[in-house]
């Protein structure tokens, strides 16, 4: 329609008046290729119409949907400066904290279908959004997994006040006061949450819950001794347990990390059948393109595979995963399984 509306124009000016027009030397002189100059206003009216697209596709968000300092804002950041070097372009990293992950998670559920917000997701937000009686968005329909960026433990930690050397004597102290001890966490449905709900469960241990706006605030106030418990992802953890800042009774993987040998998991501390842990993903809004999705991921996985990045995050105690699409699916339905038991059976329910 523009270029129709300009040839229109163009062919009532005189040959003075159309010469330039638009920056085009168009000269309508007799003999002149009318096809030659279609083709010049459409290359002119396109190139026009499709600058702003161009930019725009040169710029990309990941919205880390807590504070800065916890273990999503690091691992975000490293998969985000590596996706910027891998495409040429800007990722930039924004936090934005509140309720347990799902405002920033709403913001990219409601927001461009063009693939350029990035969601650093967890738990909370894909497997644990049942404890929320409403939410603005539908985490199964509103968001789609691109893939899974790593799986890590958490970790019992407490305050060195507290008078407990091992996850025995921990469970001994919650049995004698009850509801006495406050553990905090990086918000309700976050892994630091769920993980200290299956403790309460499976040890029939009486907890507090104090939910903050990310791991970095909560653990301030337990080096501070405001709370005196957390179930905190390892990377952020290892440096307040190597300090001796906080002291550490056991990891919540079925495994021991190599980060801790000599650190024993929960299960084999005193719970037996204890086992969960963090994982975060990269998603995106439920109205991608599949094609699109399918391209985010081969990019991402790419990222993973960066000899630095398997070097940052095995020194973060985080272990890779790098999944398909398809995959990453499957793994959200049997997490979610798994974390709707928990809320159920602890009857866990935030208006």
């Amino acid at each position: 329609m523009v270029v129709i509306a300009i040839l229109c124009l163009v062919s009532v000016m005189s040959p003075q008046q159309s010469a330039g027009f638009a920056g085009i030397d168009v000269t309508l002189a007799r003999g002149a290729s009318a096809v030659r100059l279609v083709a010049l206003l459409l290359s002119f009216s396109m190139a026009n119409l499709f600058v702003p697209s161009l930019v725009h596709a040169n710029q990309m968000r990941m919205i880390v949907p807590f504070a800065a300092g916890g273990t999503a804002d690091v691992l975000g950041r490293i998969v985000a400066q590596q996706l910027a070097t891998l495409n040429g372009n800007s990722v930039i990293v924004e936090n934005r904290p509140g309720s347990g992950g799902n405002i920033g998670a709403d913001a990219v559920a409601h927001g461009p279908s063009d693939g350029s917000v990035l969601l650093l997701g967890t738990i909370g937000i894909h497997a644990a959004s049942k404890i929320y009686k409403r939410l603005p968005f539908d985490a199964d329909k509103d968001l789609q997994p691109v893939t899974i960026l790593a799986e890590v433990p958490n970790v019992l930690i407490v305050h060195p006040s507290v008078p407990a050397n091992d996850v025995k004597e921990f469970l001994a102290l919650a049995k004698q006061k009850p509801g006495a001890l406050n553990f905090g966490s990086a918000g309700n449905g976050s892994s630091t949450h769920m993980t200290a709900e299956l403790f309460k469960l499976k040890a029939n241990a009486d907890l507090t819950h104090v939910p903050y706006r990310g791991s970095a605030p909560a653990l301030n106030d337990l080096v501070a001794g405001q709370i005196q418990v957390m179930f905190e992802n390892l990377p952020t953890a290892l440096p307040f347990i190597q300090s001796g800042t906080v002291r550490a009774l056991g990891v919540t993987s079925a495994t021991r990390s190599p980060s801790l040998p000599s650190l024993p998991t929960i299960a084999e501390a005193g719970v037996p059948g204890y086992e969960g842990t963090a994982w975060f993903t990269i998603a995106v809004a439920g109205t991608v393109p599949p094609a699109m999705v399918e391209k985010l991921n081969a990019d991402i996985c790419k990222v993973l595979a960066e000899p630095d990045v398997v070097e940052r995050f095995k020194g973060l105690g985080a272990v890779i995963v790098g999944n398909s699409v398809a995959d990453a699916k499957a793994y959200f339905a049997s997490e979610t399984a798994k974390w709707n038991n928990v809320i159920e059976s602890a009857q866990i329910k935030i208006d």
